[in-house]
């Protein structure tokens, strides 16, 4: 009774004030500032975890929003080599105004990639909903005509997805391949959570065949116990993937891989946006959505 009582609270989740959703939020997001952001990812090291830094925010549509986003990430660049940390960046294009145009976004997003590159940091593009599909894996493209530190985001929930793979993995692509989280129309996406599996493990076997870097994003265990599986099967080793989980969540299953001797990198966001990250989290995690909920009725 209570799971049902969750799912369905979890769409007043507009309603709970901030205060309470940032509170139980908080094991998600790294915080407001780069100094959180510092002081996160330095932890994570310490405990054998590597990192890819992500600003919050997407969807910009204002010229002056998409600049100072991209100097945001060039400042975070040089925070990364100041401080010496193990951390990549993870971008979303529509961040750097890919709603405003293809070529004003690549503009953008070349300079993040280019300081990168002279600083020796990787740089992944993160994969948004479906209408974005078509420009990110292009703009992916053209930057790999010129840079070799940066890498793209396959969702397994999209019907497209394995064929995307199968041609990126001849170009050698580096892959971050998840289940996805935006919401899609059957048409696009598989609703069927087995039927996302099942595509994950699919994409991931061609990926590991073309002996391309792979980041196993997912929490799911079956998944992992499957991806383990296939990397014993095509003897991969292991400077060839890594396995990325988000901040806070199974930390349990986060160090299990990391005892075990698995590259594991943790996907840290921050920053100033962290009210719509955080709804989407919740959303994702009926129980604790809940349990916001009913601290907002009881009003603390």
């Amino acid at each position: 009774m209570g799971s049902i009582l969750d799912r369905m609270v979890v769409g007043v989740l507009p309603a709970v004030p901030k205060p309470i959703v940032r509170h139980f939020s908080r094991p998600y997001i790294a915080g407001a500032g780069t100094e959180d952001a510092v002081r996160c990812v330095n932890g994570l090291n310490a405990g054998g975890a590597m990192a890819t830094l992500d600003i919050l925010g997407e969807h910009i549509f204002r010229t002056e929003e998409a600049d100072r986003a991209r100097d945001g990430y060039l400042r975070l660049l040089e925070t990364i080599v100041r401080e010496k940390l193990d951390s990549n960046v993870s971008v979303k294009l529509t961040q750097l105004g890919l709603k405003l145009g293809v070529e004003e976004c690549f503009g953008r997003i070349q300079e993040v990639v280019q300081r990168g590159s002279d600083a020796g940091i990787f740089v992944r593009l993160d994969m948004e909903d479906s209408s974005c599909t078509d420009e990110t894996l292009e703009i992916h493209r053209r930057l790999r005509e010129r840079f070799s530190n940066v890498g793209v985001v396959i969702q397994s929930m999209l019907r497209r997805s394995l064929k995307d793979t199968e041609r990126l993995a001849k170009s050698g692509a580096n892959i971050r391949l998840c289940k996805g989280i935006y919401v899609e129309p059957r048409a696009v996406a598989y609703q069927d959570r087995e039927i996302i599996n099942r595509s994950f493990i699919a994409c991931l076997d061609v990926l590991l065949r073309a002996d391309c870097y792979v980041g196993i994003a997912t929490h799911d265990e079956r998944l992992v116990f499957e991806a383990l599986r296939l990397i014993q099967r095509h003897g991969v080793r292991r400077d060839r993937y890594e396995f990325q989980m988000l901040l806070g969540v199974d930390v349990d299953l986060r160090k299990i891989l990391i005892d075990g001797g698995e590259r594991l990198r943790v996907y840290v966001p921050f920053g100033e946006h962290w009210y719509a990250y955080s709804v989407r989290r919740l959303k994702e995690n009926p129980r604790l959505a809940g349990t916001v909920a009913r601290a907002a009725l009881r009003g603390h």
